[in-house]
């Protein structure tokens, strides 16, 4: 596994923790939609200023988006996090 994909897995890991859908975490940190779907798949070339953003957008130190046991955790996501998401809210609120 190389960076990218490790903070590919990471980011798709704390946004699930903090029950953002793309589209909200898209919103936090000003990077398109697009962007952070790349991002997720390890196929963006980051740099560090968004690696910061990323990390300050969670409220993490930026060497925790490189952890390969949280990658791992990410793995065993569900393939349509944002879908898992959005049915999770929406019973939240109707709760």
């Amino acid at each position: 596994m190389n960076s990218m994909q490790l903070v590919g897995l990471n980011t798709k890991w704390y946004r699930y923790q903090n029950n953002w859908t793309q589209e909200v975490f898209a919103e936090k940190t000003n990077f398109k939609m697009a962007y952070i779907s790349t991002i997720e798949t390890g196929n963006a070339n980051l740099t560090c200023k968004n690696i910061d953003n990323i990390a300050k957008t969670f409220n993490i130190k930026p060497e925790l988006l490189f952890e390969i046991n949280t990658a791992q955790k990410a793995k065993e996501l569900p393939q349509r996090v944002d879908m898992y998401i959005k049915k999770k809210n929406k019973a939240i609120k109707s709760n």
